[in-house]
């Protein structure tokens, strides 16, 4: 959730667009993916598969993707700044509903290999953003020079809507919406093989079938019912519950962007950040521990600003004439990290599947992952096609694991271990142990508020620009911490504490709280 509104970005020139087409093009002579004459099916229209669905129809595939809602019949324009909120919330996407954005992974992958999806982006409204910004009237003045270091200021909503069209176009892509996925078509064999899908408008057979059904993905239970016992998940709760309101700027403040491409932060016990989007929207997200049901009542809108206010960053942007609410208090009492491997002791389970998105991976939704690792992974997955096809399977599938393992899985053990630390921390327990002599991520963070070059790096592997581990091989930078730590004397983070909470709650207590769920 580091995201922010603000500057008009540098739109991509016609050259780098004509560059990408011509690609496409050359790619559809070549020959495209080669197999067999069945198409590859997408199981599911958000942006995980929208992208995957896009990526692989760009080698010149033959794409079904299968969308149980609407998606011709939906209004192909971009939602425009004048939409109810109403009009964002996908069925069967509840964390749609919540702070979005894309990371700068994600920026750098649309503006490498879609330039037209990030200029359709652009010109629907959504901001590039430099990471820690100084906001003023109308723009947004980087922090460092680092070219790489802006995300993308976007709902998840206006990311659907600029992709639909865009894929509707696609002449290699035939959508089946309104269709809904019931179960599985097996191949028994040595690893049994997924052959397609049966939907309720019949069966859809398919060269490969991908998974990218979300958080709520029924593929492992369709498995179980074929007889094929899926690998074991890894879930993790984040420790956190979620609450956020949407607001509509008036007047932007001048403030500077503390927490990536958002403002606000972690406090004793809790967190807030505020993070503009596109066309003039913004919303304000209150965290809390999950496990403290005491403060699971933020859904009042008077206690949730007041709440939000006492977090340090947020009081600017609550200021009278700054910004109007949208929506009432929405609750997400439950965030994951959830990981489904493919391979159980470096073998398939099933061959002919893989997953994508949140059906492959989730991570605590406030380090702004999902969206960028989903379209990094997808075009992976394409690029994988291009060059193997898919005439071996088995090979297929491990490469496939192999990708994940590389470009997704790090970074839901990383989100696992933040989130670890940050329960702990307010909970008032010991955090997770490291290497006596190991510097931590929190150490860096902290150092990071005294020197640039520290920053810089931090922030590069926050928009997983570089891999998670890759800071702590940073002789310069490590040296830099070293030398800060021995200076300054750690404090604590300021904000609110849990009695203070309580004590908004207390000054604010209803006598019917509503708890619409996220």
């Amino acid at each position: 959730m580091r995201a922010l509104a603000a500057t008009s970005s540098n739109a991509l020139s016609q050259t780098e667009n004509a560059r990408c087409h011509t690609n496409w093009r050359t790619r559809r002579a070549l020959g495209g993916v080669s197999m067999s004459a069945l198409p590859i099916a997408v199981l599911g229209g958000s942006v995980a598969g929208l992208m995957t669905a896009l990526s692989i129809a760009r080698t010149g595939a033959q794409v079904e993707l299968v969308e149980r809602d609407a998606l011709t019949a939906q209004r192909s324009e971009p939602a425009s700044g004048n939409d109810g909120v109403e009009r964002w919330w996908r069925k069967g996407a509840p964390q749609a509903r919540h702070t979005h954005a894309l990371a700068a992974l994600g920026r750098r992958t649309l503006r490498e290999r879609a330039p037209d999806v990030w200029q359709a982006l652009i010109d629907a409204g959504a901001i590039e953003m430099p990471f820690g910004a100084q906001l003023q009237s109308a723009i947004a003045v980087p922090r460092c020079a680092d070219p790489e270091l802006s995300g993308l200021s976007v709902r998840r909503s206006l990311v659907e809507d600029v992709l639909k069209p865009i894929v509707l176009a696609e002449r290699t892509i035939r959508v089946r919406d309104q269709t809904s996925v019931t179960g599985l078509l097996m191949r028994s064999a040595d690893i049994p093989v997924v052959e397609g899908v049966t939907t309720s408008q019949g069966d859809l057979r398919a060269a490969l079938t991908i998974d990218a059904l979300g958080r709520g993905s029924s593929f492992a239970k369709w498995l179980q019912a074929a007889g094929v016992h899926p690998p074991e998940e890894t879930v993790e709760g984040c420790g956190l519950a979620y609450f956020t309101r949407w607001y509509r700027i008036v007047q932007r403040p001048s403030v500077r962007l503390d927490a990536g491409f958002s403002a606000g932060g972690y406090a004793l016990s809790s967190g807030c950040i505020v993070c503009p989007a596109d066309n003039g929207y913004a919303s304000i997200t209150l965290m809390v521990p999950q496990a403290d049901k005491a403060l699971h009542a933020f859904t009042e809108p008077a206690a949730f600003t007041a709440a939000a206010r006492s977090h340090v960053g947020i009081a600017p942007w609550l200021a009278p004439g700054v910004m109007d609410a949208l929506s009432g208090v929405l609750r997400w009492p439950l965030c994951e990290n959830r990981y489904r491997p493919m391979l159980v002791e470096g073998r398939p389970r099933v061959l002919g599947a893989i997953a994508v998105g949140d059906a492959l991976c989730i991570t605590n939704p406030t380090y702004t992952r999902g969206m960028s690792l989903a379209m990094r992974y997808a075009f992976a997955i394409a690029d994988l096609l291009q060059r193997d096809g898919l005439e071996d399977a088995h090979r297929f599938a491990v490469e496939a694991d192999a990708l994940a393992q590389d470009l997704v899985r790090p970074w839901h053990d990383d989100s696992a271990a933040q989130d670890r630390v940050r329960t702990a921390l307010w909970a008032g327990e010991p955090v997770p142990p490291t290497q006596s002599d190991a510097i931590s991520l929190q150490q860096i963070a902290m150092a990071s508020r005294h020197d640039e070059v520290v920053w810089q790096a931090l922030a590069r592997r926050s928009g997983m620009l570089d891999a998670p581990e890759a800071i702590f091989r940073q002789t310069e930078v490590l040296e830099r911490v070293r030398s800060i730590l021995e200076r300054v004397q750690p404090s604590l983070p300021a904000g609110p504490s849990r009695g203070d909470l309580l004590r908004v709650l207390q000054q604010h207590r209803s006598v019917d709280f509503a708890h619409p769920l996220a």
